[in-house]
């Protein structure tokens, strides 16, 4: 009875530094969604292009890339706590100076700072939750974690409309700033397990993990895909016409708490590769009923669909990549993961709005050309299906050789 006993608690995935770590997660990504949902619509609002648009979301991916290979082996040597307590002061502390931008260029200064403390805080907070969690419910965990980002997305984006429209994007940064101080406060209640540390080095292997570089990949082009979505479906929605379009958000993280769950319990049972086939599908269906979309209620059916394509579908590649090493190299392998996250937020809006003006001056329309873009993202989801696919063959080809 006491081994059964043992091995169920050493199998649950609920410890309390698991449970603190989602509240940390929680507040990051209510500061996060209550405020990025409003910045394409402050950027706009300075006279910015579209194209101008991108280029300042995505410029945090520019530091956040920089910064990667000197604190991919950080996460491993160093204790991962206080990482991620300076990783979420710098976020805080960007936050609080868009509430003082006035230009273009500012936020883009900004933004950049910004990115340095992205750049640590998600690796370093995935390796930190990995050291809680059992191999057997391992993308059950990781999935269950990430619902925190679900339930701050069900308030966030349409708090942070409300805010900007209520009080002015200001005090709308300042309150997320806020934010951000909660999450720093839950993280000093971790306490980390003992774990090997070995020494700091700058070689490729301690940086990145050659074993995660693939998953790595359809990271990069899911982000790319969904970095359009971020940065110009407020400003689509708003030139439509169509009021309220922060339901599309909230009806969105809605579905995730339901489909984060269910597609982390079917990759336990049946493999994270071949649910991942179903995820991409839904991904991209979601893209193509924006296209056709001109009512409220057309945007809220692609955020159902939506909801089990990335959302459901990332941390499921991040499991991958994290079961892919040794416990003591999760900290190279969460960042060779993010790495390419950044590459597809940082790629992602700045072809998506240089897209968007090329076929501004090709239809005569800009409401066209939002609504062709849609589909253009199609093409990174093309190819990451063609990837997933490979490796539900190379798995089914495996899984008969032995």
């Amino acid at each position: 009875m006491g081994a059964t006993n043992r091995r169920h608690t050493e199998e649950t995935i609920w410890s309390a530094p698991f449970v603190i770590l989602m509240a940390s997660n929680f507040f990051q990504s209510l500061a996060a969604f209550t405020a990025n949902t409003t910045l394409p619509l402050y950027i706009d609002r300075m006279g910015a292009s579209a194209g101008m648009v991108g280029v300042i979301i995505g410029a945090f991916a520019i530091t956040a890339l920089l910064i990667r290979p000197f604190a991919g082996p950080a996460f491993d040597s160093f204790s991962r706590k206080r990482i991620l307590l300076a990783a979420q002061g710098i976020i805080a502390l960007a936050f609080l100076l868009y509430s003082f931008a006035r230009t273009s260029w500012a936020l883009f200064a900004v933004r950049l700072l910004h990115g340095l403390g992205i750049g640590c805080a998600g690796p370093v907070a995935m390796s930190l939750v990995s050291e809680y969690l059992p191999m057997s419910k391992f993308a059950s965990g990781v999935s269950i974690y990430m619902l925190s980002q679900s339930f701050a997305q069900v308030i966030g984006p349409a708090a942070g409309l409300w805010m900007a429209d209520a009080f002015g994007f200001q005090v709308t940064y300042r309150i997320a700033a806020c934010m951000l101080l909660f999450s720093v406060l839950a993280i000093t209640r971790v306490r980390e397990t003992p774990r090997e540390r070995p020494p700091y080095q700058l070689r490729l292997d301690r940086m990145f993990a050659r074993e995660a570089v693939g998953k790595a990949i359809v990271l990069t082009l899911f982000a790319a895909a969904f970095a359009c979505v971020g940065s110009y479906l407020v400003l689509y929605a708003n030139r439509l016409g169509i009021a309220d379009i922060g339901s599309y958000f909230v009806v969105y993280a809605i579905c995730l708490l339901g489909t984060r769950p269910l597609f982390g319990r079917l990759a336990d049972n049946f493999g994270a590769e071949r649910v991942l086939l179903a995820g991409v599908a839904c991904f991209a269906l979601s893209y193509v009923v924006l296209s056709q979309a001109a009512t409220l209620p057309g945007f809220l059916v692609a955020a159902v669909i939506g909801a089990a394509g990335f959302g459901s579908c990332v941390p499921l590649v991040q499991t991958l990549a994290m079961a892919s090493v040794d416990a003591e190299r999760r900290g190279a392998a969460s960042n060779t993961s993010f790495t390419g996250m950044d590459l597809g937020f940082l790629v992602g809006p700045a072809v998506a709005g240089a897209v968007i003006e090329l076929l501004d001056m090709a239809t005569g329309s800009i409401l066209e050309a939002y609504s062709l873009v849609w589909l253009v993202m199609l093409v990174p989801l093309a190819c990451a299906f063609a990837i997933i696919l490979r490796w539900n063959l190379r798995r089914g080809s495996g899984q008969r050789q032995r």
